[in-house]
């Protein structure tokens, strides 16, 4: 069983001790390792996914329920924030190499911008984020919220779930967060986001 600490308020922000296995993270580094390309991200203006300087990392994606251990962490993710495993996007496990990061930006969409709504036609706004260690960073990597100054080293086996949206249901703009430079040894991580209805 992992432990829960709580790291903010508003917006929510947990670190979950221990929430995957050795085993797990062995088994998502090793499937996705012969499949990783360039991280892409969404174009604000058409919602298409394009390449841009401020995310260098390499990853891939899987389907959902893709084998049995990924079924096991995305039951749990959903027990955790009560919302239904399909309302999840498939897992994406990411590699940062030394020098590479994630500048500062936003999961959720943001209302305002054209390619938003692109995007959200497929289930709607991110409701939450889990970012899970796959390993442990010899140097750097940590995931820095600037706006609160919070800052989680990536540790083994750990995952750090925040929530993207205020109780009200507008994007909370607290939420920015950045993966920091790796200065030494790599980084492996997965990612899961929830949406607020099914997605497709």
């Amino acid at each position: 069983m992992f432990d829960i600490v709580e790291l903010s308020t508003q917006p929510r922000i947990l670190t979950l001790r221990n929430f995957l296995s050795d085993e797990e993270c062995s088994h998502l580094i090793e499937r996705a390792r012969p499949k990783i390309a360039p991280s892409t991200t969404v174009d604000p203006e058409t919602g298409k996914f394009i390449l841009v300087e401020a995310r260098s990392s390499t990853s891939t994606y899987f389907m959902i329920r893709e084998t049995p251990t990924i079924t096991g962490i995305e039951d749990r993710i959903a027990l955790l924030l009560g919302l239904p495993v399909e309302n999840g996007e498939g897992l994406q496990v990411l590699n940062y190499g030394v020098g590479q990061e994630y500048r500062p930006h936003f999961d959720f969409f943001d209302p305002n911008l054209k390619g938003s709504s692109t995007v959200m036609a497929a289930g709607g706004q991110r409701m939450a984020t889990c970012i899970m260690y796959l390993n442990d960073v010899d140097e750097g990597g940590e995931t820095h919220f600037p706006e609160m100054d919070i800052r989680v080293k990536p540790r083994k086996g750990d995952a750090l779930l925040f929530i993207n949206v205020t109780p009200e249901g507008e994007v909370d703009r607290k939420t920015l967060h950045a993966s920091l430079p790796v200065i030494a040894g790599e980084k492996w991580i997965s990612t899961k986001w929830v949406r607020e209805r099914e997605y497709k």
